[in-house]
C-alpha cells in the first residue's frame, strides 16, 4: 500500500508541475483521479489507516528531529563551558572527553537527517531533500550547473511483472553505477530521486559536452548490462537520460519541467 501511495503523489505532483500556485483542491481532484487509475478505493478503511500511520510516522520524526536540536544546543552550551574550564585548568582528559561527545552528538544529527533526506531504496537524496537543503527557500537554484534526468524506463513494468523486490534492485543497482563512474571522474555531483523511477543528477564545474559525452557512455554501458536476480531472472532494461543547463537564481521549476516533459536533446 505505501508504494501505491508513493505512486499517487508522484503522478500527482508530476501532473500539477507546471501549475505556479497548487490550490488544495487541485492537488486532491489529481490524487484521487490517480487512486482511481491505481485502482486505490479512497474510502477503504485500510487505506485510511495506511494514510494515518504515515502522516503520524513523518510527525515523529520531526518531533524526533525537534527534540535533538534542542537537546544539541543544551549539550553543546555545557560541552563550551566545559571546554572553557578544562582549558583554563589545561585538563588535556576533560578535553578529550568533551571532543568525544561533540563527535557523538555529531552523528546522532546526521543519522537523523538521513533518516529525513534520504531515500531507503537507493541511499540517494528524496525530493525533499532538493527543495529543502538544494534548492533556495524560493525554489531556486543556489549555483550554476548541469542537471541530468535518469529515467529507468523499464521500472513499472518489472515492477508489475516480477516484484518490488526486482525493480527496487533495478533503482538500486543503477543509481549505484552512475555513483560510481562519477566518482571514478572526480566529479562534483550530487543525485535525488524525484519520482518513482526518475532521478535528478546535479553536476558542478563541468561543460556541457563533456557532461553529454559521459551521459551517452554511460547509457550504452547500461543498456548493455544484464541484470541476474537471485532465482536467475536475466533483466536487461532500458534508459533514458536528458540533460540541461542551470544558472544561478533560475527557477527550478523551468529546468525540471523542461526535462519531464520535453522531448530527449541529442
Amino acid at each position: 500500500m505505501t508504494h501505491k501511495l508513493e505512486q499517487i503523489t508522484n503522478l500527482t505532483i508530476n501532473n500539477l508541475l507546471n501549475n505556479k500556485i497548487i490550490i488544495p483542491s487541485s492537488y486532491f481532484e489529481r490524487f484521487n483521479y490517480y487512486a482511481k487509475k491505481i485502482e486505490i478505493n479512497l474510502d477503504d478503511i485500510d487505506f485510511t489507516k495506511e494514510i494515518n500511520t504515515l502522516i503520524l510516522q513523518d510527525f515523529n520524526k520531526i518531533e524526533e528531529y525537534m527534540k535533538i536540536i534542542v537537546s544539541s544546543t543544551i549539550k553543546l552550551q555545557d560541552s563550551t563551558k566545559d571546554a572553557s574550564k578544562a582549558i583554563l585548568e589545561k585538563d588535556s582528559e576533560s578535553l578529550d572527553n568533551i571532543y568525544d561527545k561533540m563527535i557523538n552528538l555529531e552523528e546522532e544529527i546526521k543519522n537523523l537527517t538521513n533518516q529525513l533526506f534520504i531515500d531507503d531504496i537507493t541511499g540517494t537524496y528524496n525530493r525533499k531533500w532538493i527543495y529543502s537543503k538544494f534548492l533556495d527557500e524560493n525554489a531556486n537554484f543556489k549555483e550554476d550547473g548541469i542537471c541530468i534526468l535518469l529515467d529507468v524506463i523499464d521500472y513499472d513494468y518489472i515492477q508489475k511483472e516480477y516484484g518490488e523486490l526486482l525493480s527496487n534492485n533495478l533503482l538500486a543497482f543503477t543509481t549505484n553505477f552512475i555513483k560510481e563512474k562519477l566518482d571514478d571522474e572526480k566529479y562534483n555531483f550530487q543525485i535525488a530521486k524525484y519520482l518513482d523511477n526518475k532521478f535528478f543528477i546535479f553536476i558542478f564545474n563541468e561543460t556541457r559536452q563533456e557532461i553529454l559525452n559521459r551521459v551517452k557512455n554511460l547509457e550504452q554501458v547500461l543498456l548493455k548490462t544484464t541484470l541476474k536476480s537471485n532465482s536467475g531472472l536475466l533483466i536487461k532494461a532500458k534508459y533514458d537520460f536528458k540533460l540541461n543547463l542551470f544558472k544561478k537564481n533560475q527557477n527550478s521549476k523551468d529546468i525540471f519541467e523542461t526535462l519531464l516533459t520535453h522531448k530527449k536533446e541529442e
